[in-house]
Protein backbone atom coordinates (compact mmCIF):
# COMPACT_ATOMS: atom_id res chain seq x y z
CA UNK A 1 0.00 0.00 0.00
CA UNK A 2 1.56 3.31 -1.06
CA UNK A 3 1.08 6.73 0.52
CA UNK A 4 -1.46 7.81 -2.10
CA UNK A 5 -3.84 4.94 -1.31
CA UNK A 6 -7.22 5.47 0.32
CA UNK A 7 -6.14 4.04 3.67
CA UNK A 8 -2.78 5.83 3.83
CA UNK A 9 -3.92 8.33 6.55
CA UNK A 10 -4.25 5.40 8.96
CA UNK A 11 -0.47 5.03 8.80
CA UNK A 12 -0.25 8.31 10.73
CA UNK A 13 -0.54 7.36 14.42
CA UNK A 14 -2.33 10.52 15.60
CA UNK A 15 -4.94 10.18 12.86
CA UNK A 16 -5.32 6.45 13.49
CA UNK A 17 -5.93 7.07 17.20
CA UNK A 18 -8.46 9.77 16.39
CA UNK A 19 -10.25 7.52 13.88
CA UNK A 20 -10.55 4.64 16.37
CA UNK A 21 -11.84 6.93 19.13
CA UNK A 22 -14.33 8.62 16.81
CA UNK A 23 -15.49 5.24 15.47
CA UNK A 24 -16.23 3.96 18.98
CA UNK A 25 -17.98 7.20 19.93
CA UNK A 26 -20.19 7.11 16.84
CA UNK A 27 -20.96 3.46 17.52
CA UNK A 28 -22.09 4.34 21.03
CA UNK A 29 -24.21 7.23 19.77
CA UNK A 30 -26.15 4.98 17.40
CA UNK A 31 -26.67 2.44 20.21
CA UNK A 32 -28.08 5.22 22.40
CA UNK A 33 -30.33 6.54 19.61
CA UNK A 34 -32.04 3.16 19.45
CA UNK A 35 -32.28 2.84 23.23
CA UNK A 36 -33.58 6.39 23.82
CA UNK A 37 -36.42 6.11 21.32
CA UNK A 38 -37.23 2.60 22.61
CA UNK A 39 -37.50 3.88 26.18
CA UNK A 40 -39.57 6.91 25.13
CA UNK A 41 -42.12 4.73 23.33
CA UNK A 42 -42.52 2.77 26.59
CA UNK A 43 -43.04 5.99 28.54
CA UNK A 44 -45.51 7.61 26.12
CA UNK A 45 -47.63 6.57 23.16
CA UNK A 46 -48.15 10.14 21.90
CA UNK A 47 -46.43 10.80 18.54
CA UNK A 48 -45.89 14.40 19.64
CA UNK A 49 -44.11 13.44 22.87
CA UNK A 50 -41.98 10.86 21.05
CA UNK A 51 -41.06 13.42 18.37
CA UNK A 52 -39.85 15.83 21.08
CA UNK A 53 -36.89 13.48 21.56
CA UNK A 54 -35.63 14.45 18.11
CA UNK A 55 -36.59 18.10 18.70
CA UNK A 56 -34.59 18.44 21.94
CA UNK A 57 -31.56 16.75 20.36
CA UNK A 58 -31.52 19.11 17.37
CA UNK A 59 -32.59 22.42 18.93
CA UNK A 60 -29.28 23.30 20.66
CA UNK A 61 -27.42 23.08 17.35
CA UNK A 62 -29.58 25.91 16.01
CA UNK A 63 -28.54 28.32 18.75
CA UNK A 64 -25.03 27.21 19.68
CA UNK A 65 -23.22 25.92 16.57
CA UNK A 66 -22.33 29.37 15.17
CA UNK A 67 -20.97 30.55 18.52
CA UNK A 68 -19.08 27.27 18.96
CA UNK A 69 -17.56 27.63 15.50
CA UNK A 70 -16.56 31.24 16.18
CA UNK A 71 -14.81 30.43 19.47
CA UNK A 72 -13.12 27.46 17.78
CA UNK A 73 -11.75 29.87 15.16
CA UNK A 74 -10.30 31.97 18.00
CA UNK A 75 -8.07 29.02 18.96
CA UNK A 76 -10.19 27.27 21.60
CA UNK A 77 -11.01 24.03 19.81
CA UNK A 78 -9.38 21.72 22.34
CA UNK A 79 -11.11 23.34 25.31
CA UNK A 80 -14.51 23.25 23.62
CA UNK A 81 -14.08 19.63 22.59
CA UNK A 82 -12.99 18.51 26.07
CA UNK A 83 -15.88 20.36 27.72
CA UNK A 84 -18.54 19.11 25.29
CA UNK A 85 -17.36 15.49 25.23
CA UNK A 86 -17.23 15.45 29.05
CA UNK A 87 -20.74 16.91 29.19
CA UNK A 88 -22.10 14.14 26.96
CA UNK A 89 -20.24 11.49 28.97
CA UNK A 90 -21.86 12.68 32.21
CA UNK A 91 -25.33 12.96 30.65
CA UNK A 92 -25.14 9.44 29.18
CA UNK A 93 -23.91 7.99 32.47
CA UNK A 94 -26.70 9.71 34.40
CA UNK A 95 -29.23 8.42 31.89
CA UNK A 96 -27.91 4.88 32.34
CA UNK A 97 -28.22 5.15 36.12
CA UNK A 98 -31.78 6.53 36.06
CA UNK A 99 -32.98 3.87 33.62
CA UNK A 100 -31.29 1.16 35.71
CA UNK A 101 -33.02 2.47 38.84
CA UNK A 102 -36.33 2.78 36.94
CA UNK A 103 -36.55 6.47 37.83
CA UNK A 104 -36.63 7.75 34.25
CA UNK A 105 -39.58 9.91 33.11
CA UNK A 106 -40.48 11.60 29.83
CA UNK A 107 -39.31 14.96 31.19
CA UNK A 108 -35.97 13.67 32.47
CA UNK A 109 -35.30 11.80 29.23
CA UNK A 110 -36.05 14.94 27.20
CA UNK A 111 -33.89 17.09 29.52
CA UNK A 112 -30.89 14.77 29.23
CA UNK A 113 -31.47 14.55 25.49
CA UNK A 114 -31.28 18.35 25.44
CA UNK A 115 -27.98 18.24 27.37
CA UNK A 116 -26.61 15.71 24.87
CA UNK A 117 -27.76 18.04 22.09
CA UNK A 118 -25.89 20.94 23.70
CA UNK A 119 -22.74 18.83 23.82
CA UNK A 120 -23.14 17.86 20.18
CA UNK A 121 -23.79 21.47 19.16
CA UNK A 122 -20.64 22.70 20.89
CA UNK A 123 -18.41 19.91 19.60
CA UNK A 124 -19.48 19.55 15.99
CA UNK A 125 -17.94 22.67 14.33
CA UNK A 126 -14.48 22.28 15.94
CA UNK A 127 -14.66 18.48 15.62
CA UNK A 128 -15.18 18.65 11.85
CA UNK A 129 -12.20 20.96 11.47
CA UNK A 130 -9.83 18.67 13.38
CA UNK A 131 -8.87 16.55 10.36
CA UNK A 132 -6.94 19.41 8.77
CA UNK A 133 -4.50 19.34 11.69
CA UNK A 134 -3.99 15.57 11.79
CA UNK A 135 -2.72 14.83 8.29
CA UNK A 136 -0.60 16.58 5.64
CA UNK A 137 -2.44 18.61 3.00
CA UNK A 138 -1.93 15.96 0.31
CA UNK A 139 -3.75 13.35 2.42
CA UNK A 140 -6.69 15.40 3.61
CA UNK A 141 -9.10 14.10 0.97
CA UNK A 142 -8.34 10.47 1.89
CA UNK A 143 -8.55 11.31 5.61
CA UNK A 144 -12.04 12.77 5.27
CA UNK A 145 -13.22 9.85 3.14
CA UNK A 146 -11.82 7.22 5.53
CA UNK A 147 -13.45 9.04 8.45
CA UNK A 148 -16.86 8.98 6.75
CA UNK A 149 -16.43 5.33 5.79
CA UNK A 150 -16.08 4.67 9.51
CA UNK A 151 -19.24 6.65 10.23
CA UNK A 152 -21.21 4.63 7.68
CA UNK A 153 -19.98 1.36 9.19
CA UNK A 154 -21.27 2.51 12.59
CA UNK A 155 -24.62 3.38 10.99
CA UNK A 156 -25.06 -0.35 10.36
CA UNK A 157 -23.34 -1.88 13.38
CA UNK A 158 -24.53 0.60 16.03
CA UNK A 159 -28.31 0.13 15.68
CA UNK A 160 -27.87 -3.63 15.29
CA UNK A 161 -25.83 -3.81 18.50
CA UNK A 162 -28.39 -1.52 20.11
CA UNK A 163 -31.22 -3.91 19.31
CA UNK A 164 -29.23 -6.88 20.60
CA UNK A 165 -28.34 -5.05 23.83
CA UNK A 166 -31.95 -3.96 24.36
CA UNK A 167 -33.21 -7.52 23.99
CA UNK A 168 -30.42 -9.21 25.92
CA UNK A 169 -29.48 -6.83 28.73
CA UNK A 170 -31.79 -3.82 28.64
CA UNK A 171 -31.65 -0.08 27.79
CA UNK A 172 -29.56 0.87 30.84
CA UNK A 173 -26.65 -1.13 29.41
CA UNK A 174 -27.01 0.66 26.08
CA UNK A 175 -26.77 4.08 27.74
CA UNK A 176 -23.83 2.94 29.87
CA UNK A 177 -22.01 1.68 26.77
CA UNK A 178 -22.55 5.07 25.12
CA UNK A 179 -21.11 6.89 28.13
CA UNK A 180 -17.97 4.73 27.93
CA UNK A 181 -17.66 5.47 24.20
CA UNK A 182 -16.88 9.14 24.96
CA UNK A 183 -13.83 8.31 27.07
CA UNK A 184 -11.61 7.63 24.05
CA UNK A 185 -12.19 11.06 22.53
CA UNK A 186 -11.83 12.77 25.91
CA UNK A 187 -8.43 11.09 26.34
CA UNK A 188 -7.43 11.94 22.77
CA UNK A 189 -8.31 15.63 23.05
CA UNK A 190 -6.63 15.77 26.48
CA UNK A 191 -3.35 14.52 24.98
CA UNK A 192 -3.75 16.14 21.53
CA UNK A 193 -0.97 18.77 21.16
CA UNK A 194 -3.12 21.45 19.51
CA UNK A 195 -2.08 25.07 19.82
CA UNK A 196 -4.81 27.17 21.39
CA UNK A 197 -3.07 30.50 21.30
CA UNK A 198 -0.50 32.30 19.19
CA UNK A 199 3.16 31.86 20.13
CA UNK A 200 4.47 34.40 22.65
CA UNK A 201 6.64 36.17 20.10
CA UNK A 202 3.56 36.77 17.91
CA UNK A 203 0.85 39.26 18.56
CA UNK A 204 -2.41 37.47 19.29
CA UNK A 205 -5.18 38.87 17.16
CA UNK A 206 -8.86 38.22 17.39
CA UNK A 207 -10.39 36.92 14.19
CA UNK A 208 -13.53 38.80 13.26
CA UNK A 209 -16.13 38.89 10.54
CA UNK A 210 -15.47 41.50 7.90
CA UNK A 211 -18.31 43.26 6.13
CA UNK A 212 -17.28 41.57 2.91
CA UNK A 213 -17.54 38.10 4.50
CA UNK A 214 -20.91 38.94 6.05
CA UNK A 215 -22.29 40.15 2.72
CA UNK A 216 -20.94 37.05 1.00
CA UNK A 217 -22.39 34.69 3.60
CA UNK A 218 -25.87 36.18 3.24
CA UNK A 219 -25.75 36.99 -0.46
CA UNK A 220 -28.77 36.11 -2.59
CA UNK A 221 -27.02 33.02 -4.00
CA UNK A 222 -26.11 31.71 -0.56
CA UNK A 223 -29.48 32.58 0.95
CA UNK A 224 -31.06 30.31 -1.66
CA UNK A 225 -28.81 27.52 -0.39
CA UNK A 226 -29.75 28.16 3.26
CA UNK A 227 -33.48 28.27 2.43
CA UNK A 228 -33.28 25.04 0.43
CA UNK A 229 -31.42 23.27 3.25
CA UNK A 230 -34.01 24.42 5.79
CA UNK A 231 -37.02 23.36 3.73
CA UNK A 232 -35.58 19.97 2.78
CA UNK A 233 -34.56 19.09 6.33
CA UNK A 234 -37.97 20.26 7.57
CA UNK A 235 -39.68 17.62 5.42
CA UNK A 236 -36.93 15.01 5.93
CA UNK A 237 -37.19 15.26 9.73
CA UNK A 238 -40.49 13.37 9.72
CA UNK A 239 -38.58 10.07 9.55
CA UNK A 240 -36.48 10.76 12.65
CA UNK A 241 -39.52 12.05 14.54
CA UNK A 242 -41.99 9.30 13.67
CA UNK A 243 -40.13 6.05 12.95
CA UNK A 244 -40.15 5.11 16.69
CA UNK A 245 -43.94 5.44 16.86
CA UNK A 246 -44.42 3.71 13.53
CA UNK A 247 -42.13 0.78 14.32
CA UNK A 248 -42.45 0.17 18.06
CA UNK A 249 -46.07 1.15 18.72
CA UNK A 250 -47.95 0.63 15.46
CA UNK A 251 -46.13 -2.38 14.01
CA UNK A 252 -45.23 -3.86 17.41
CA UNK A 253 -41.62 -4.67 16.52
CA UNK A 254 -39.42 -6.47 19.03
CA UNK A 255 -36.13 -4.97 20.23
CA UNK A 256 -33.98 -6.67 17.58
CA UNK A 257 -36.31 -5.69 14.73
CA UNK A 258 -36.57 -2.14 16.05
CA UNK A 259 -32.81 -1.75 16.31
CA UNK A 260 -32.29 -3.14 12.82
CA UNK A 261 -34.43 -0.37 11.30
CA UNK A 262 -31.61 2.14 11.69
CA UNK A 263 -29.27 -0.63 10.53
CA UNK A 264 -31.10 -0.74 7.20
CA UNK A 265 -30.86 3.04 7.04
CA UNK A 266 -27.11 2.58 7.48
CA UNK A 267 -27.01 -0.05 4.73
CA UNK A 268 -28.62 2.44 2.38
CA UNK A 269 -26.01 5.01 3.37
CA UNK A 270 -23.24 2.47 2.70
CA UNK A 271 -24.75 1.78 -0.73
CA UNK A 272 -24.51 5.50 -1.51
CA UNK A 273 -20.90 5.52 -0.32
CA UNK A 274 -19.91 2.62 -2.56
CA UNK A 275 -21.36 4.34 -5.63
CA UNK A 276 -20.52 7.90 -4.53
CA UNK A 277 -18.08 8.42 -7.43
CA UNK A 278 -20.94 7.88 -9.88
CA UNK A 279 -23.74 9.49 -7.87
CA UNK A 280 -22.16 12.60 -6.34
CA UNK A 281 -20.41 14.25 -9.28
CA UNK A 282 -19.41 17.87 -8.51
CA UNK A 283 -20.63 19.12 -11.90
CA UNK A 284 -24.04 17.50 -11.38
CA UNK A 285 -24.67 18.45 -7.76
CA UNK A 286 -28.15 19.87 -8.42
CA UNK A 287 -29.33 16.78 -10.29
CA UNK A 288 -27.83 14.50 -7.62
CA UNK A 289 -29.68 16.44 -4.93
CA UNK A 290 -32.94 16.22 -6.87
CA UNK A 291 -32.49 12.45 -7.13
CA UNK A 292 -31.63 12.19 -3.41
CA UNK A 293 -34.76 14.13 -2.43
CA UNK A 294 -36.91 11.81 -4.53
CA UNK A 295 -35.32 8.58 -3.24
CA UNK A 296 -35.68 9.80 0.34
CA UNK A 297 -39.35 10.65 -0.36
CA UNK A 298 -39.88 7.10 -1.63
CA UNK A 299 -38.42 5.84 1.63
CA UNK A 300 -40.80 8.05 3.63
CA UNK A 301 -43.74 6.75 1.61
CA UNK A 302 -42.77 3.12 2.25
CA UNK A 303 -42.37 3.79 5.98
CA UNK A 304 -45.71 5.58 6.15
CA UNK A 305 -47.76 2.84 4.51
CA UNK A 306 -45.67 -0.21 5.50
CA UNK A 307 -47.96 -3.04 6.69
CA UNK A 308 -45.07 -5.04 8.16
CA UNK A 309 -41.45 -5.04 9.27
CA UNK A 310 -40.09 -6.07 5.84
CA UNK A 311 -41.68 -3.13 4.03
CA UNK A 312 -40.49 -0.69 6.69
CA UNK A 313 -36.93 -2.01 6.28
CA UNK A 314 -37.18 -1.30 2.55
CA UNK A 315 -38.31 2.23 3.32
CA UNK A 316 -35.42 2.78 5.71
CA UNK A 317 -32.97 1.48 3.08
CA UNK A 318 -34.23 3.94 0.45
CA UNK A 319 -34.20 6.74 3.01
CA UNK A 320 -30.59 5.88 3.90
CA UNK A 321 -29.54 6.21 0.26
CA UNK A 322 -31.17 9.61 -0.08
CA UNK A 323 -30.12 10.87 3.34
CA UNK A 324 -26.39 10.31 2.85
CA UNK A 325 -26.38 11.98 -0.57
CA UNK A 326 -28.37 15.04 0.44
CA UNK A 327 -26.51 15.53 3.74
CA UNK A 328 -23.10 15.05 2.08
CA UNK A 329 -23.77 17.35 -0.87
CA UNK A 330 -25.26 20.04 1.35
CA UNK A 331 -22.19 19.83 3.57
CA UNK A 332 -19.87 19.99 0.57
CA UNK A 333 -21.71 23.01 -0.83
CA UNK A 334 -21.30 24.78 2.51
CA UNK A 335 -17.62 23.81 2.77
CA UNK A 336 -17.04 25.46 -0.59
CA UNK A 337 -18.08 28.70 1.07
CA UNK A 338 -15.62 28.20 3.94
CA UNK A 339 -12.75 28.03 1.47
CA UNK A 340 -13.20 31.77 0.90
CA UNK A 341 -13.01 32.66 4.60
CA UNK A 342 -10.56 32.30 7.49
CA UNK A 343 -13.57 31.69 9.78
CA UNK A 344 -14.02 28.11 8.63
CA UNK A 345 -15.60 26.68 11.79
CA UNK A 346 -17.94 29.68 12.03
CA UNK A 347 -19.11 29.21 8.45
CA UNK A 348 -19.64 25.52 9.14
CA UNK A 349 -21.62 26.54 12.21
CA UNK A 350 -24.00 28.54 10.02
CA UNK A 351 -24.65 25.44 7.88
CA UNK A 352 -25.27 23.31 10.97
CA UNK A 353 -27.61 25.93 12.46
CA UNK A 354 -29.73 26.05 9.30
CA UNK A 355 -29.67 22.26 8.83
CA UNK A 356 -30.76 21.50 12.37
CA UNK A 357 -33.27 24.35 12.50
CA UNK A 358 -35.20 22.49 9.82
CA UNK A 359 -34.75 19.21 11.69
CA UNK A 360 -35.88 20.64 15.04
CA UNK A 361 -38.90 22.59 13.80
CA UNK A 362 -39.87 19.77 11.43
CA UNK A 363 -39.69 17.10 14.14
CA UNK A 364 -42.16 18.79 16.45
CA UNK A 365 -44.39 19.87 13.54
CA UNK A 366 -44.73 16.38 12.08
CA UNK A 367 -45.23 14.97 15.56
CA UNK A 368 -48.09 17.42 16.16
CA UNK A 369 -49.55 16.62 12.72
CA UNK A 370 -49.41 12.89 13.53
CA UNK A 371 -51.14 13.47 16.85
CA UNK A 372 -53.99 15.34 15.14
CA UNK A 373 -54.27 12.77 12.33
CA UNK A 374 -52.06 9.65 11.99
CA UNK A 375 -48.37 8.91 11.58
CA UNK A 376 -49.15 7.52 8.12
CA UNK A 377 -50.77 10.79 7.05
CA UNK A 378 -47.83 12.77 8.44
CA UNK A 379 -45.19 10.65 6.69
CA UNK A 380 -47.06 10.55 3.39
CA UNK A 381 -47.56 14.33 3.45
CA UNK A 382 -43.87 14.94 4.10
CA UNK A 383 -43.00 12.52 1.29
CA UNK A 384 -45.30 14.43 -1.09
CA UNK A 385 -43.71 17.74 -0.11
CA UNK A 386 -40.21 16.40 -0.68
CA UNK A 387 -41.27 14.99 -4.06
CA UNK A 388 -42.45 18.45 -5.14
CA UNK A 389 -39.10 19.93 -4.08
CA UNK A 390 -37.26 17.18 -6.00
CA UNK A 391 -39.28 17.90 -9.13
CA UNK A 392 -38.65 21.65 -8.85
CA UNK A 393 -34.93 21.05 -8.31
CA UNK A 394 -34.76 18.73 -11.33
CA UNK A 395 -36.58 21.11 -13.68
CA UNK A 396 -34.50 24.08 -12.50
CA UNK A 397 -31.27 22.13 -13.09
CA UNK A 398 -32.34 21.11 -16.58
CA UNK A 399 -33.28 24.70 -17.38
CA UNK A 400 -29.87 25.95 -16.29
CA UNK A 401 -28.12 23.23 -18.33
CA UNK A 402 -30.09 24.19 -21.44
CA UNK A 403 -28.97 27.82 -21.07
CA UNK A 404 -25.28 26.91 -20.94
Amino acid sequence: MNDSSLWSPLKISVYRNFWICAFLSNLGTWVQDVAASWVMTHLSTSPLIVSLLSFTSNLPVVFLSIAAGYFADQGHRRRILLFSESMMFIAAALLAYLVWQEKITEGILLLLSLVMGVGFALSNPPFQSVLTDLVPNERQAQAVLVYYIGINITRVLGPTFGGIILGGVGPAAAFFLNSLSFLGLILFFWKWPVKEAAPQHEEKKEIKFTQKEFEFLFSFHNMKLWVEIFIVTFFASSLWALYPTRGRLELGLNSWQYGSLLGFLGLGACFSTVYSSKIMLPERTSLSLAGAYFVYAVGLMFIGIAPSYIYMCQGMFFAGIGWLILATLMNMSSRQLTGKSHLKATMLGVFLAVFYAGMALGSVSWGAFARMSTTTASLVTSAAGLTVIALYKFLSSKKIESQL
